[in-house]
């Protein structure tokens, strides 16, 4: 019985540790890759300050196998032959053998990725999760544009360039106490695109087409289709 109570010991045991020691390896690896991300993107503002290149590297794959060990025995006791029970030893042992994948990002669709400007309905969203408005757009924004009596004035989002930092950081401020008090809405601005197409350019292939993705109304006096779309965002 003896013997039966310690396997199931030791079984339990083994049991219990694995999950524990799972989630906190989990949890490790995610907080160094953000960590990671974190100090390669503070690397990347000081490359770019100096008109150093940049580098990014991401990790792909994160592959790791986990060996628990556990184990049991019995010994003599120690004041030789003037004890008879046995002594219990337990012992245990834990491995870890991680595989991680680091790729750089390069390439055409990552300069394309990297350069092309933040949707309006993405910055959107994340302004809907109450992320910071004056960290979300210090981060995203270029200028700040303002029309004063007919004259549209505009402030960069540059440090170099004292004044207009000047004023662009205190309408980030503004903005932000206005979020503060809960008093801050933000939308995407919504465009209407219109075209004309004379109707005799217009076939019943190129009708069908067009359709799916614009409103079609027939000008009788013009001759022609008149073509329209709602765009969300800058309109081109």
């Amino acid at each position: 019985m003896r013997w039966v109570s310690l396997t199931v010991l030791v079984s339990t045991l083994s049991a219990c540790l694995s999950p524990i020691a799972l989630d906190r390896a989990g949890m490790a690896y995610n907080e160094s890759i953000a960590d990671l991300a974190s100090r390669q993107l503070l690397l990347n503002i000081a490359r770019a300050r100096y008109n150093q290149p940049i580098h990014f590297s991401g990790i792909s794959n994160i592959a790791a196998t986990f060996n628990f060990q556990a184990n049991a025995g019995a010994t003599p006791p120690l004041t030789g032959n003037n004890g008879t029970t046995l002594m219990p030893i337990f012992g245990g042992a834990a491995s870890e053998n991680p595989t991680i994948s680091i790729v750089p990002m390069e390439g055409e669709e990552f300069t394309r990725r990297l350069l092309t400007p933040l949707e309006e309905n993405k910055m959107t969203l994340l302004l809907r999760q109450n992320i910071d408005v004056d960290l979300l757009l210090r981060l995203v924004a270029l200028e700040f544009r303002v029309n004063e009596k007919g004259v549209e004035r505009i402030y960069h989002n540059r440090p170099r360039n004292q004044e207009d930092y000047a004023m662009f950081r205190r309408v980030m401020l503004h903005l932000s106490t206005i979020q503060d008090r809960e008093r801050l809405y933000a939308e995407p601005l919504v465009f209407e695109q219109r075209w004309s197409l004379p109707a005799k350019a217009m076939t019943a292939e190129a009708f069908q087409a067009l359709e799916k993705e614009y409103s079609i109304s027939f000008d009788r006096k013009n001759d022609s289709y008149q073509l329209s779309r709602q765009v969300t965002g800058g309109a081109s």
